[in-house]
C-alpha cells in the first residue's frame, strides 16, 4: 500500500495539531491571539510603531523638562534657605562679638 504524500498545507496543520496536543498534554493554555493595534487606527504597522516611538521620546523629554523645572525650584529654595542662615549666622556672630566686648575690661 503505498503512502500518500501531504501537501504543505497538510503537514502545516498536522504539525500545528500535535504541537496543540503537546503544551495541552503539558497543562500549557492557549495562545493568546495576536494584538494588532494598527489596524484599529488604519495606519501600517511601521507607521504605528514610529508614531509610538515618536511619543514616547515627546513623553521622556517632557518628563525630563518636569524633572529639571523641579531641579531649579529646588536649588532657589535651598539658595533662600542659605541666604536666611547667613543672616542669622551674622545676627549670632554680632551679638557673640558685642558680648565678648562688653565682658572684657
Amino acid at each position: 500500500m503505498p503512502k500518500t504524500r501531504l501537501t504543505a498545507e497538510e503537514r502545516r496543520e498536522r504539525n500545528r495539531l500535535r504541537s496543540e496536543r503537546w503544551r495541552r498534554a503539558r497543562g500549557i493554555p492557549p495562545r493568546r491571539p495576536a494584538q494588532r493595534p494598527w489596524l484599529a487606527e488604519g495606519v501600517s504597522r511601521s507607521t504605528w510603531y514610529r508614531r509610538r516611538a515618536k511619543a514616547r521620546e515627546q513623553a521622556a523629554l517632557a518628563a525630563r523638562a518636569a524633572v529639571l523645572d523641579r531641579l531649579a525650584w529646588q536649588i532657589v529654595e535651598l539658595r533662600a534657605s542659605l541666604d536666611r542662615a547667613a543672616v542669622f549666622h551674622e545676627a549670632m556672630r554680632a551679638e557673640l562679638f558685642d558680648r565678648s566686648n562688653a565682658e572684657s575690661p
